[in-house]
């Protein structure tokens, strides 16, 4: 059974460990790794950028929830070998204070009545969808961008920590104090670690509120 350590801990950057299977398919010869660290694309979130003995690899998840790496062509490695993967450190933090964001994003347009229903966190296209709930709704030409914004960012100053949890086939984001949110991303640690929260532009079209954004990782 593989270990996906990115599940528990954003922030292992590296690992060596040993070779779970290899095989080839129509994207070509992959290797799947006992321990692995590797985030694949997958809930609004990138692939993390990624090497294993430094030689780059395509992150997918397979069918059967496998992780693997697909080498270029002609290499391959030993089973019976170490090897030592690794993960891009500011891409994976980039992404993981993206993730977040959105989260947190999420929660605080709660209080005008808007839900979030997609969320995307690539990095200069990261967005989040929200419909209109039932009751109290805030209008969207009463929405002020910069008002958001600075409630996020009041939240992330708080530095409240943000907790993984695993619930049966479940896995769980929470933020102290808001509420438990499904999600298989990387997220950071403590609100804390974002940094440059920003609101790019607000649209509403057909029913549906989105917010662009953007946000960096603290330096660590």
């Amino acid at each position: 059974m593989q270990n996906n350590i990115y599940l528990s801990n954003t922030y292992q950057y590296e690992i060596e460990t040993t070779i779970l299977a290899q095989g080839n398919d129509d994207e070509g010869h992959w290797v799947a790794l006992k321990d692995n660290i590797f985030h694949p694309q997958g809930g609004g979130q990138p692939m993390d950028t990624a090497w294993v003995n430094d030689i780059a690899v395509r992150i997918r998840k397979q069918p059967n929830g496998l992780i693997v790496g697909y080498l270029p062509e002609g290499v391959t490695f030993s089973q019976e070998n170490n090897v030592v993967a690794r993960v891009d450190k500011e891409k994976r933090q980039r992404y993981a204070a993206l993730h977040t964001a959105g989260h947190l994003l999420n929660w605080e347009l709660r209080r005008f009545g808007w839900l979030a229903q997609k969320g995307h966190h690539f990095p200069d296209e990261s967005r989040v969808e929200f419909s209109m709930m039932e009751g109290d709704v805030t209008p969207f030409d009463k929405l002020d961008s910069q008002y958001i914004e600075d409630i996020v960012n009041q939240s992330i100053r708080s530095g409240r920590s943000v907790a993984i949890k695993q619930k049966g086939d479940l896995r769980i984001s929470y933020i102290d104090q808001t509420e438990e949110m499904p999600c298989g991303g990387t997220h950071v640690s403590s609100l804390d670690n974002i940094q440059h929260f920003s609101i790019k532009s607000m649209k509403f079209k057909k029913g549906t509120l989105r917010i662009s954004y953007d946000a960096q990782h603290a330096l660590i």
